[in-house]
């Protein structure tokens, strides 16, 4: 980590932003593609990017953990408790279960159904 302050800024002080790691910033922009587009074409790109995170050895709890953490942090705030609570079951599934990519695709593909009944009824 120290390497990556220090490759951004040569003079380090206690004010310096300390970058976050390779696999959070992913996280990151896997979040906001989520959000972008609700398709089953998007599910398949994500799904790409977490496996990409799986063989990099994220362990598939952090990945979802940090997921609904910044998708959390872009939507309403009545959406909020359900998809909490949908994370708690498929963390409760990967810990269960022995193919982790399954559950965290579920995950993206229950937030992106939760998100559109949610986008649906404020057209009404």
């Amino acid at each position: 980590m120290y390497e990556a302050v220090h490759a951004q800024n040569e003079k380090v002080t206690d004010s310096t932003r300390i970058p976050p790691p390779d696999w959070e910033a992913l996280i990151g922009q896997i979040a906001k593609e989520i959000m972008e587009e609700h398709t089953p074409a998007r599910i398949l790109q994500v799904r790409a990017k977490l496996y990409d995170l799986l063989t990099h050895c994220i362990p598939a709890t952090t990945i979802l953990k940090t997921l609904t953490f910044k998708l959390v942090a872009m939507i309403d705030d009545a959406l909020k408790p359900e998809v909490i609570k949908w994370s708690a079951y498929y963390e409760h599934r990967i810990r269960m279960g022995t193919k982790v990519i399954f559950h965290l695709e579920a995950f993206v593909a229950k937030f992106m159904r939760i998100i559109e009944i949610y986008l649906m009824s404020m057209d009404l």
